[in-house]
């Protein structure tokens, strides 16, 4: 029935592919100038990363089968942002997919009783049809070791046989469940014992064994997987050469140990899905015509496929409903203000949970949206959930993808350039960005400038190297002068450079359209982009300079590379330098941007601190903060909403600005240009 379903889903949201695909990090819009008049939709695709976290939520677990779906897109950095979500037939493929494993899974594994108390086990239908698999043997034909050599290479019926006295042949069990196991052997001579087993556990064994004998018992397979069945014999050596052909193994199930449940049983377990589940699945409570389409799509399968079908259709159509797999945000026209669209109390709450904790509401979230008290209580309950751990994982995601530190697990560098970037290296970095997230947002509780201008670190035996320290145990450590912040750490400075060596253009435009938000215009089209080729003889700022003297380029790289090159002082993994190629390096530049003129500054430490100091940071973050909790692209009516947030990140810690979006209008309303339609 998933067809049916796979349909209803792609007419329900095909038409949401408004997006640019994936891209490279550094794109040709990266501010958002061209989108910047889009109105704010009422559809929003979860991020692959929501979507498990929304199953957890509702059933308990996250299906395998997210794996199928294709990558999100950072066109935009964050992976929630719909500008850039597109929508094809291998996502509706795969949405499909993950409601047939978590449906089978409640119904297989009887979890479905633990998350709706009206459907309990006794109600719940078997799924699985039983087979019998029959195994031929010769292939695993086997004898005692004593055997081998009485005629070379001795036969029996023309079946070669194994030295090795045990055969295993591995299984994947579809399902849980009593299955009957046997094996069919044929001895010439006697077997004193012959034992099966499963996964090395002894399941049967037979004594005195000869002939055509089988061997065999039922055992319970607790969860789905593949399993080991294994035949072992135990004797002693006879003058009569003993030998054992293996014939067959067979394996029947899952067998039914139980009466199947009533068809009235089962409809009360499917009533009950309906009325528990479907609206944690929504994420609100069910309008009358979606219980009864869902009642309907029960009784009309049951007249085709069968109760335990058609329980499995509803959860299914549930789970692959799109306002599960969405942010639905409609919202009430605001009377006065043609499109503007107030949202009501549970699309607040699935607002707020999503934007703090990137999963469903919680109970208490819940409980406050039912009492419609969310107006009054959105603060406090904003706070609450600032204090979760779930909210420390969705802003340690938020900075690791606004800064590029999401790109560390799959980097490569040039082992022959830069040895000391091993494996292990780079895991620590992945881990000490982690913590310095953690220490300085959440223990320090420090504004935005000490993700920037921090005077210490928490590097460990495995970045010391990186970092010019002869030995790290990942305790505190103060930073040297050359270095400030998450910008010159060897994380930041290893993601902002290519595969074997530096590059101050992608440094310098990681500046200014991260940190900055100040968008670069893309490069004329008659201009090939090649970097400059690697010269022994001269510095990577000696090669650059000379290659962005093409008049085509010189207007924007001085913007780009005055900022990047007060970065050479660090290789392509983060390791201060004084020389390259036996050359000194010049590290000098500036922020032509902020007013501060090319060779004001020098090395990546005092670049730093003047992007902490300037206002631009500020409002940056606010820009990107909006994007990451609302998952969409600001509009020119989000101009209020980014002053308030910058004066709040300018006032006070993160955390406390991050808190302040939930206060403005746009974040309790939804505007749509009047043209359109919702």
């Amino acid at each position: 029935m998933g067809c049916a379903l796979l349909v209803g889903l792609a007419a329900c949201v095909g038409n949401l592919d408004d997006g640019n695909g994936p891209s490279d990090p550094i794109d040709d819009d990266p501010a958002g100038t061209q989108d910047v008049e889009l109105s704010s939709a009422a559809l929003r695709r979860l991020s692959i990363h929501e979507l498990e976290n929304t199953y957890r939520s509702v059933v308990g677990f996250a299906p395998q089968a997210i794996e199928r779906i294709p990558p999100d897109s950072l066109t935009h950095s964050f992976d929630r942002v719909v500008n850039a979500q597109t929508m094809s037939p291998a996502h509706l493929e795969a949405f499909v997919a993950i409601a047939d494993e978590a449906a089978t899974t409640l119904m297989t594994e009887q979890s479905l009783a633990t998350v709706v108390a009206g459907c309990p086990a006794a109600q719940i239908p078997s799924l699985a049809v039983s087979k019998l698999v029959s195994i031929a043997g010769n292939a695993l034909s086997l004898g005692p070791e004593w055997a081998v050599g009485n005629a070379g290479n001795p036969q029996w019926g023309s079946t070669t046989y194994a030295p090795d006295p045990t055969a295993a042949y591995t299984h994947a069990f579809p399902t849980p469940g009593a299955y009957a196991i046997s094996a069919t052997v044929d001895v010439n001579g006697t077997v004193d014992v012959m034992e099966l087993s499963v996964n090395g556990e002894a399941a049967a064994a037979a004594t005195t064994v000869t002939g055509l004998s089988t061997v065999g018992a039922t055992v319970t397979i607790d969860a789905v997987g593949s399993y080991i069945i294994g035949l072992s014999l135990d004797t002693e050596p006879d003058d009569n050469g003993l030998a054992v052909v293996f014939r067959s193994l067979t394996i029947e199930g899952p067998l039914q140990s139980t009466a199947e449940p009533e068809a009235p049983q089962v409809r009360a377990c499917a009533m009950a899905v309906i009325d528990e589940l479907a609206p944690r699945a929504e994420r609100r409570p069910l309008d009358a015509s979606t219980r009864d389409r869902l009642t309907s799509l029960y009784d009309g399968a049951v007249a085709s496929h069968g109760s335990a079908q058609a329980l499995h259709a509803l959860l299914e159509a549930i789970l692959s409903s799109p306002r599960m797999l969405y942010m639905v945000e409609l919202g009430e026209p605001v009377a006065g203000r043609p499109g503007l669209f107030r949202l009501d109390d549970w699309e607040v709450a699935s607002r707020l949970s999503y934007a703090l904790c990137e999963q469903p509401p919680d109970e208490a979230l819940r409980e406050a949206a039912y009492r419609g008290a969310l107006d009054e209580e959105l603060e406090a309950q904003a706070r609450r959930l600032m204090a979760k751990p779930c909210a420390r994982g969705t802003v340690e995601r938020f900075v690791e993808q606004w800064l590029w530190l999401n790109e560390l697990p799959s980097l490569n560098k040039s082992p022959e350039i830069f040895p000391a970037f091993t494996t292990e290296a780079r895991d620590g970095l992945i881990a000490e960005s982690k913590r310095f997230i953690a220490e300085v947002i959440w223990n320090e509780d420090a504004s935005v400038a000490a993700l920037f201008d921090s005077d210490h670190a928490w590097p460990d035996a495995s970045t010391a190297g990186l970092w010019g320290l002869s030995s790290a145990s990942g305790e505190r450590v103060d930073l040297p002068n050359e270095r400030a912040g998450l910008v010159t750490s060897p994380a930041v400075l290893a993601v902002t450079a290519p595969f074997d060596g530096t590059s101050p253009v992608k440094r310098g435009v990681y500046v200014l359209e991260q940190l900055l938000c100040d968008g670069t215009p893309p490069p004329p089209t008659n201009v090939a982009i090649v970097p400059p080729v690697p010269d022994p003889n001269l510095t990577t700022r000696e090669r650059w300079a000379a290659h962005s003297s093409d008049p085509a380029c010189a207007s924007c790289h001085a913007l780009i590379d005055p900022i990047g090159f007060t970065f050479e002082s660090f290789d392509g993994v983060g390791q201060y330098r004084t020389e390259e190629n036996g050359l000194p390096v010049d590290a000098a530049g500036g922020i032509p941007s902020l007013g501060i003129e090319d060779g004001s500054l020098v090395g990546g430490a005092a670049t730093a601190r003047a992007i902490a100091s300037s206002d631009a940071l500020r409002a940056c973050a606010a820009k990107q903060w909006l994007r990451n909790a609302l998952g969409r692209l600001e509009t020119s009516a989000d101009d209020d909403t980014l002053t308030d947030l910058a004066g709040a990140f300018d006032a006070g810690s993160m955390q406390s600005a991050m808190l302040t979006l939930v206060t403005t209008e746009a974040f309790k309303h939804r505007r749509q240009d009047t043209e359109e339609s919702p």
